[in-house]
Order: structure tokens, then C-alpha cells, then sequence
């Protein structure tokens, strides 16, 4: 029996990405913030809460991040969650970051209407966590 992990994402690019090399290869490696926004009902109220996930995209897909995807541009993210650990000036730290397999631009025509869009993909090629130069 196999296991299924996949993560689907729609939201705003939080920082600029950072795009770094991996000694050897050369491959591009990506790194950027994504706010996703959810808007809920408690009773009379309308309330809304953002989660905020760090993404990571390899090659071609790095390259286009650093290329095109700037602050506040709203994408759709499609990819795996990977649970990454370091250590750091002697203190073990993890987290949780979405390795994008697909990522594509989102333009909307009115700003309430998200399935009015436009969207231009681009896919990654597998890079194994280990050869991530940060």
C-alpha cells in the first residue's frame, strides 16, 4: 500500500524570493513565504485567519521563482510537505515547508472573483533534500 502526500495551495507570496546554488550541480534553489487567508462565520461575526508556509522550488521552477514571483503576487502552489531539521549555534531546530512540484501565476479579473484566472505552470525535477546549499 503506497502513501499519498500532496498539498494544494492559493495564496500571496509573503517576501521576495531568495534564490541560492547548489555547489556542484548549480542548481537553482528557491526559498519564499506564503500567506493563505480563510475566512469563517462565528455567529454574527466574520473572522479570518492566515497561515503562513515557507516554500522551496528546485531548477527550472527556482529560476522562474526568482525570475517572476515578487511580494504580493498571488500563486497556486501544488507539492509535497518535507519535515526539515538542522542544527543551529548548538540548538536543534525543524519545520515544515512545502517542496514545490508545480507552481502558477495567478492573475484575477475582479479581486472577490478567485476562479476567474489566468495561470502560466511551471514543473520541477527531483533534487534531494540534503543537497539544499541553506
Amino acid at each position: 500500500m503506497g502513501f499519498f502526500n500532496r498539498v494544494i495551495l492559493l495564496g500571496n507570496v509573503t517576501r521576495n524570493p531568495e534564490v541560492r546554488y547548489i555547489p556542484g550541480s548549480g542548481t537553482a534553489v528557491a526559498r519564499f513565504g506564503l500567506a493563505v487567508n480563510r475566512r469563517y462565520k462565528a455567529g454574527n461575526e466574520t473572522k479570518e485567519e492566515v497561515c503562513y508556509i515557507d516554500i522551496v522550488a528546485f531548477s527550472k521552477l527556482g529560476e522562474f521563482c526568482g525570475e517572476f514571483l515578487t511580494k504580493g503576487v498571488s500563486v497556486l502552489v501544488e507539492g509535497r510537505l518535507s519535515f526539515r531539521t538542522w542544527e543551529q549555534d548548538g540548538v536543534k531546530k525543524s519545520k515544515h515547508e512545502i517542496i514545490a512540484e508545480n507552481i502558477q501565476l495567478v492573475w484575477k479579473k475582479d479581486k472577490s472573483d478567485v476562479n476567474d484566472m489566468m495561470a502560466e505552470s511551471f514543473d520541477s525535477t527531483g533534487i534531494e533534500e540534503e543537497d539544499l546549499p541553506f
